[in-house]
């Protein structure tokens, strides 16, 4: 799924905008990103039906 937000990011375009992210703040960072896209995600099917 491709979503286009002005406020909205996935992790990877975060990653991209932030380049001083190194790796272990990105391993620490990922798991929780991940989930809160799921959420984020799940919210908006909630809205949808």
């Amino acid at each position: 799924m491709n979503l286009k937000s002005k406020y909205y990011k996935t992790w990877e375009e975060y990653r991209a905008l932030n380049p001083d992210i190194d790796e272990k703040q990105a391993k620490a960072m990922a798991e929780k990103m991940q989930s809160y896209e799921e959420m984020m995600f799940a919210f908006v099917m909630f809205l949808c039906f």
